[in-house]
């Protein structure tokens, strides 16, 4: 090759790099109105060799990626379809290429490492044992080796995120000061950190970490909701959420509402769960709420006053006064008729399971809500009967089913778990197939803007992930391979579901 095809062929990859960063640069300025004028040469389609046209392009890009914070690019690329593999390896090829980086670059690659990895992994993201290896060879196109072996920093790192794991809640995790503790080790690297088998390291902490952390979040989100559903059933109509920023006297549904409205896409830099204060201290408000001994109503003067027998027939002649003497409801609500009663708890009954898969937040409107767990109960019911009754089959093959007016198809598997299954396994894939019906059917309902709460229904799909997974895991140690893929399989189609209904609530 001679020297004028070297430079004509550096020229040409230049602006086919560039033309790929500015697409992605444009965007974010338009999108955060950034105000930097748009680079002409980008602009206008041709790929000019002189020198003054590129020193101009670099000089823009510059500019940009000194405007540009990490929480900006994380929310534009996990809100659009920019977030390929070519442009993420691209940007962080850019970052590292720089030869002064500071604290915001080291973020961006942080979260670009974990976006292409999470991007391109063959293995599925319900993979609990991901080894610093796996990371290395997902990673090799953008890094450009596998480390044959990982600092001895590694081993401590990885015991922040046993501390993870076992958190239940955004502030266990928060005080487990793990994530302040990863960082602090990052920034103490110095030019360290951006030794190949450091990123590696930090890639796969920060995935198996952000896993965490949603984790923790989406147990806090259940835990509030169930908590309101409480306070609803006996009269609560508002509580004092100032110290979660909102009013004195906050409705319970607009709590929901704010609940529902919780976007799952990081906007700040990891802070050890500082952007989650508010989350934090609304179930410090509402389990302190719960706590307080339920309060009594006391009858109305009326009432007090009023014989503690009346004959029959004054009662049938004079029917008006006896309706006026009845005691005023008070803060306690209004019984629920039976038929209602009997609805909400038989999950035997085909129509009433079917109506709580097909609208997963339908609340009773007198005496509290029904609990997700009743949902897959319901569910499990309506999913247990229909197999039950569908006619034999030979070989592989799938079970269709119909609820809420959707129709679905069960692997042999999971059938198998529902007509001879009856040990914990089963029981997990039983919830997740429900918590996957439940799911499907909330996104029909959304797609046809039909009434239904599908943030209920992607909580319910987090748990029944969570447990999966749990499953997953076992069944590995127990070598028992067929059960894993079984597993995995199920999961994964949870997880489709569960992506196609996030992207639905943003």
């Amino acid at each position: 090759m001679t020297v004028a095809t070297a430079y004509l062929s550096e020229i040409a990859a230049f602006w086919r790099t560039s033309r790929r960063l500015y697409s992605i640069y444009s965007e974010l300025n338009r999108t955060f109105e950034i105000g930097l004028p748009l680079c002409n040469d980008l602009e206008y389609p041709i790929d000019r060799s002189e020198p003054e046209v590129v020193n101009r392009v670099r000089r823009w890009m510059e500019q940009m990626d000194g405007k540009v914070q990490a929480w900006q690019l994380r929310q534009l690329l996990q809100s659009t379809n920019l977030q390929t593999e070519e442009n993420l390896g691209a940007l962080v090829c850019r970052y590292l290429e720089k030869e002064h980086k500071s604290e915001i670059d080291r973020d961006k690659i942080d979260f670009l490492l974990v976006q292409y990895f999470a991007h391109c992994s063959p293995q599925g993201p319900f993979e609990n044992h991901i080894a610093h290896a796996d990371v290395a060879e997902v990673l090799k196109p953008i890094l450009g080796s596998v480390p044959q072996k990982f600092p001895e920093w590694a081993e401590s790192i990885d015991k922040k995120l046993e501390m993870l794991n076992q958190c239940n809640s955004l502030e266990e995790l928060q005080k487990s000061n793990a994530l302040v503790d990863a960082r602090e080790l990052k920034l103490s690297l110095g030019d360290h950190y951006f030794d190949v088998s450091a990123l590696v390291v930090f890639t796969r902490f920060n995935f198996l970490a952000r896993r965490a952390f949603f984790r923790a979040m989406h147990l806090d989100l259940h835990a509030i909701r169930t908590a309101i559903n409480q306070l609803e059933a006996r009269g609560v109509v508002a509580l004092d959420c100032r110290e979660a920023g909102l009013t004195e006297q906050e409705s319970l549904e607009h709590v929901r509402h704010v609940i529902h409205q919780w976007k799952t896409p990081f906007r700040a830099p990891y802070d050890g769960g500082n952007s989650f204060l508010p989350l934090v201290a609304l179930r410090h408000i509402l389990q302190s709420a719960l706590e307080k001994p339920k309060e009594t109503p006391k009858p109305s003067p009326q009432a007090e006053a009023k014989p503690a027998t009346k004959p029959a027939a004054t009662a049938a002649v004079h029917p008006e006064p006896q309706k006026k003497q009845a005691p005023a409801p008070t803060a306690v609500p209004i019984p629920k008729p039976e038929p209602q009663k009997e609805a909400a708890v038989a999950p035997a009954k085909s129509k009433a399971a079917a109506a709580a898969v097909a609208a997963p937040a339908a609340r009773p409107t007198q005496e509290g809500h029904l609990e997700q767990d009743t949902y897959l109960e319901q569910c499990i019911a309506d999913l247990t009967r229909q197999i039950l009754a569908a006619p034999p089959k030979s070989g592989a093959s799938v079970t269709p089913i119909s609820l809420g007016g959707c129709k679905l198809l069960i692997a042999t598997w999971e059938a198998e778990a529902f007509t001879k299954g009856n040990d914990e396994l089963a029981s997990a894939l039983q919830r997740a197939v429900a918590a996957r019906t439940i799911l499907h059917v909330g996104l029909e309902r959304q797609k046809k803007h039909e009434p239904t709460d599908l943030f209920v229904a992607l909580e319910i799909g987090h748990l029944a992930v969570e447990e999966m997974r749990n499953q997953v895991a076992r069944a590995k140690e127990a070598k028992n391979i067929d059960a894993a893929v079984s597993l995995a399989a199920t999961t994964k189609r949870l997880l489709g579901l569960i992506a196609e209904g996030e992207k639905l609530c943003k």
